[in-house]
């Protein structure tokens, strides 16, 4: 009967054994799983951060270029090259006004 109760204890002990080896892997491994998908995260946040500013930089470049392109000497340049015109004069430009409509029904 004792060798009996003893037997009994020492499979206790074994699933005791073998319970906390398994919880303590499993935490080791939530632990190492953790931190790599949290360096994999940094390094996305890092090449994000630096994709942004890139495409910062060429958007700034662009509307540069845009300015440049639109300026109202470089617009007037091109229509004197392409149509033979002189530069306008304050007195020689023409305003136009639209006037509202007057309802003469009433």
């Amino acid at each position: 009967m004792f060798r009996a109760r003893e037997k009994y204890e020492d499979l206790k002990n074994l699933i005791a054994l073998a319970l906390v080896i398994v919880l303590s892997g499993g935490i080791v491994f939530a632990i190492l799983y953790r931190n790599i998908r949290m360096a994999i995260v940094t390094y996305d946040i890092e090449r994000l951060k630096k994709e942004r500013r890139a495409v910062y930089i060429e958007t700034e470049e662009l509307r540069i270029k845009v300015a440049q392109h639109s300026s109202a000497d470089r617009m007037e340049k091109l229509f004197r090259e392409k149509h033979g015109f002189l530069p306008v004069e304050v007195s020689q430009k023409i305003s136009t006004y639209i006037l509202p409509r007057i309802d003469t029904t009433k």
